[in-house]
C-alpha cells in the first residue's frame, strides 16, 4: 500500500515539490552556518519560513532542521560550500522557487546585521546558478 502511495505522489509531483522545499531549506540553513557561527536571528528567519510551508515528509520539520544544520556545519568546516550549493540548486527546478531562494538567503544574511565575507561568496555562487 505504501508503494502505491509513493507512486501516486510521484504522479502528483509531491516528491519533486518536497525535494525542492528540502533543498531550499538546506540552502537557507547553510547560510545560517556559512559565517562560522549560528546566529539566533538568522535561524529564526529560516524557522519562521519553514513553519509556513506544507511539509510532506516522514521526518518532522523541526527534526529535519536540527539534523540539516549539523550537516551544514560539516560542509562549511570541510570547505564544501560550493558543491553543497550546486547540489541543492540542481533540485530546485521551478524558476519562481529559484528566484525565491535568493530572497530568502538575503533575508537570512541580513537578519543578524552582520554580513560576513563567506555569506557574500556563497550568495554569488547561488546568483550565478539562478
Amino acid at each position: 500500500m505504501k508503494f502505491e502511495q509513493l507512486l501516486n505522489n510521484f504522479d502528483m509531483g509531491v516528491c519533486v515539490e518536497q525535494l525542492q522545499k528540502e533543498s531550499l531549506l538546506d540552502l537557507a540553513l547553510l547560510f545560517v552556518t556559512v559565517d562560522g557561527s549560528i546566529a539566533d536571528e538568522e535561524l529564526n528567519v529560516v524557522s519562521a519560513w519553514a513553519q509556513k510551508i506544507e511539509w510532506n515528509s516522514a521526518i518532522q520539520i523541526d527534526n529535519y532542521i536540527i539534523e540539516m544544520t549539523k550537516k551544514c556545519v560539516s560542509a562549511v568546516q570541510a570547505n564544501e560550500i560550493e558543491s553543497f550549493i550546486q547540489h541543492r540548486m540542481s533540485h530546485i527546478i521551478d524558476q519562481p522557487m529559484r528566484v525565491f531562494v535568493l530572497e530568502l538567503l538575503k533575508q537570512v544574511i541580513e537578519a543578524d546585521g552582520i554580513t560576513h565575507e563567506n555569506e557574500i561568496k556563497a550568495l554569488n555562487i547561488v546568483e550565478s546558478i539562478v
